[in-house]
């Protein structure tokens, strides 16, 4: 299905000065209602043929040969070549519609007002905690998205969408205001992608966080919230028996500025049509 399809049943939105001035004061800000609980459900089942049984998180679903990669288990059980090739064709049609929503003109809109700069997509992920699954407790060290991206000042920026409502109970988004005014700062490098279940992912930050305000997010389905690359945050287990919290990152930096491309997020330029 095209993107252009669920667009009437969205909210438009126009940045405006308090907008402008509570993300360079916070380092984030929260768009209530941007995208439709339809077009949440729709990425939402698009990937789901993909997940494995532990709902391990999928890196770049807007790339068909990373949706693939993940899902070699699933594609080694087909016992036809026909079943394989349909397999691969989804896909494809899986990442095409993903890849709508990475450069979807309303965000490319809502960077360029909040920020009066130009930027480009980098990378894609989803973040299941789907409950009772093997990865739904996994918990985020208090991190800086841009410890991975490496970007000078403020030109990496995270939107993350949600497909669930989330909230402490379910794992959701602990953040620290005002820290992204730190720079990008020490870390400990640790597993993200490759963690385990047990394990807390993400490069923890070498900081004293008592000095700074802790606040929790409470998030909407179809809510979309923009950080700064340098804001410390991190996130919850989730500890329901039935509220799974299904999370998308979108990453994007500023045009012409360096970026690493990591071995495996291989971050790229995707440009906004």
């Amino acid at each position: 299905m095209k993107i252009k399809n669920f667009r009437k049943n969205t909210r438009k939105y126009n940045i405006t000065k308090d907008h402008i001035n509570f993300y360079k004061e916070n380092g984030y800000l929260i768009l209530r209602n941007i995208f439709s609980r339809l077009e949440m459900k729709s990425l939402d089942n698009s990937i789901k043929k993909f997940v494995d049984k532990s709902w391990h998180n999928i890196m770049n679903p807007d790339r068909a040969e990373f949706i693939v990669s993940q899902s070699l288990e699933k594609l080694n059980l087909l016992k036809n070549l026909n079943e394989k090739v349909n397999f691969v064709l989804s896909a494809q049609k899986t990442a095409n519609l993903w890849r709508q929503f990475l450069i979807d003109p309303r965000i490319k809109k809502i960077i360029e007002q909040l920020t009066h700069k130009k930027f480009h997509a980098l990378m894609s992920h989803i973040i299941f905690k789907r409950a009772n699954t093997k990865y739904a407790k996994m918990a985020w060290s208090p991190h800086q998205d841009n410890s991975y991206s490496k970007m000078s000042g403020d030109s990496l920026i995270t939107l993350n969408l949600f497909i669930h409502n989330s909230n402490k109970k379910n794992g959701g988004l602990y953040i620290y205001p005002k820290t992204h005014k730190l720079g990008l700062i020490g870390s400990v490098k640790n597993k993200s992608y490759h963690a385990k279940p047990s394990e807390k992912p993400g490069n923890k930050v070498i900081i004293n966080l008592s000095n700074f305000k802790k606040v929790d997010l409470s998030n909407k389905s179809g809510d979309l919230y923009i950080m700064n690359g340098n804001l410390i945050h991190g996130s919850y287990p989730n500890n329901s028996k039935k509220l799974s919290r299904h999370m998308i990152s979108f990453v994007y930096g500023e045009k012409n500025k360096k970026f690493n491309s990591g071995i495996t997020a291989q971050r790229q330029v995707i440009k906004f049509k």
